[in-house]
């Protein structure tokens, strides 16, 4: 009985010297072979280019505007067409969006803009999306009044930004060949364009 015990006691001392042995083998093996590895993580953050420019002509109730949105520059260029006929460019700026609406499409920009600021009849008042289609269905001649609209909601919009849904409005709300992937990215440089931005004729 006490050779058994003693023949299975040498048999584990045996199996543990020989694990000890492997174990210990390898990791001195691993050790000398591992290498740091040459590539270095960057620490410049991901970033993605700005999106493409585009020019939209914007008809409100038969009354064109051209808006060319330019992310290269970092400006939305507004442009009121002499006229109503027009081609495949303005003044050398591509359409590659047409919408079409009416002046539902300006009181929800506009409140989306939380109002703008009008100088009206030596008065400078807030004036909120519904205010604004009320007095444009009222006017003759909104040539002069429309410039102004266009001034002061690329100046609020350049100072407080818009809400992002007023894309998603444009695009389920009005007649426009724009989809939901083309503006996607428009919401993170539209404050920036309106504040460089302005009406070059």
């Amino acid at each position: 009985m006490k050779r058994k015990i003693f023949g299975i006691f040498k048999l584990l001392a045996f199996c543990i010297i020989c694990c000890s042995l492997f174990v210990g083998g390898g990791y001195f093996y691993l050790r000398q072979n591992l290498r740091e590895t040459e590539n270095k993580v960057s620490s410049v953050p991901y970033s993605f280019s700005a999106p493409e420019s585009k020019g939209i002509m914007l008809e409100i109730c038969g009354s064109p505007t051209y808006l060319y949105l330019d992310f290269y520059e970092e400006r939305l260029k507004v442009i009121i067409p002499p006229e109503k006929e027009y081609g495949e460019d303005i003044y050398g700026y591509p359409i590659d969006f047409i919408v079409k609406t009416d002046y539902r499409f300006v009181a929800a920009v506009i409140d989306y803009a939380d109002g703008i600021e009008l100088n009206l009849d030596g008065e400078a008042l807030r004036y909120t999306g519904v205010q604004i289609s009320d007095i444009l269905s009222r006017t003759v001649d909104v040539s002069e009044l429309k410039r102004s609209i266009i001034t002061a909601l690329m100046k609020k919009i350049g100072e407080n930004g818009i809400d992002g849904e007023v894309f998603d409005y444009l695009v389920e709300s009005t007649e426009t060949d724009i989809t939901v992937p083309d503006c996607y990215y428009w919401e993170k440089y539209i404050a920036v364009l309106c504040k460089n931005g302005g009406i070059i004729n």
